[in-house]
């Protein structure tokens, strides 16, 4: 959900992770020559018809996506990436390390590791016990992560409803309906003109009060369109230290939009 990343489209506003990163590129550098080119990072282009200018993404995978307006010459989308790699190195950086934090073997719900005991039994059935998250299974399974992906739905659901219900009451909006999705490039999305909100089941593995983040920060869409001061100053209201949560999203969050608990292999 990077600040840069959140994007209003078409009456839809989308949160990505925070960890991506979008650049605009004003055209004030001169432009490289082609023999001065130093070798790229891989990209991919994304032609539009509506684009005036070449953006950079880096995504929350640590995929470099270049948006460019149709007919851009390959050689100006090039120079382009050459004039900002620092600045996507920094953030294909930033995704390393945050990737490097996770903890073998270990699976994640609302920000904390938990050892994962896998035990036989009926019925079939995940549930945190002490210091464990055990998953009963009357059959061992050679991939257990759909019986643990099923189960973070189950809890995603009702934890968000009751964050969502928390917000909104201290916002004075009333909210339509919410949905869960299973998105790898952001934690969630507001329709303001239905009143809907969704959101990433992921977000239970994250800590709470990031959590909390996600949702304010959607829950502000529905009364202030897009990101213009005013959005930043009615978020404030509900979560002063907003930026601060902003931020650790953008170091921290990342490798969980994709992450996936393989027993002894980790994330």
């Amino acid at each position: 959900m990077p600040g840069k990343n959140f994007n209003k489209k078409r009456q839809k506003a989308k949160t990505e992770g925070e960890s991506a990163g979008k650049k605009p590129l004003p055209p004030a550098k001169p432009p490289l020559n082609p023999g001065e080119l130093p070798a790229l990072p891989p990209f991919t282009v994304k032609w539009s018809g509506r684009r005036r200018s070449i953006g950079l993404t880096v995504t929350l995978a640590g995929e470099l996506v270049v948006s460019a307006p149709v007919g851009t010459a390959l050689a100006a989308i090039s120079r382009a990436v050459a004039r900002h790699r620092e600045w996507i190195e920094a953030k294909m950086a930033a995704g390393r390390l945050a990737l490097s934090r996770l903890q073998p073997a270990r699976a994640y719900y609302l920000g904390r590791a938990w050892e994962v005991c896998v035990i036989g039994g009926r019925p079939p059935k995940v549930e945190l016990t002490g210091d464990c998250l055990t998953l009963r299974q009357p059959e061992p399974q050679a991939d257990p992560w759909p019986q643990l992906a099923a189960w973070y739905r189950a809890q995603a659901g009702p934890y968000l409803v009751e964050r969502v219900r928390h917000f909104a009451g201290l916002m004075g909006l009333k909210v339509g309906a919410l949905e869960l999705c299973d998105w790898r490039a952001r934690w969630g999305e507001c329709h303001p003109t239905r009143g809907l909100l969704r959101f990433n089941w992921r977000l239970i593995l994250l800590p709470p009060d990031l959590v909390d983040y996600v949702v304010a920060h959607e829950l502000t869409h529905l009364l202030v369109p897009g990101h213009p001061p005013a959005f930043w100053q009615r978020l404030g209201e509900v979560m002063p230290d907003w930026p601060h949560r902003r931020r650790r999203l953008n170091q921290e969050a990342s490798p969980f939009l994709r992450w996936r608990w393989e027993g002894g292999g980790g994330g």
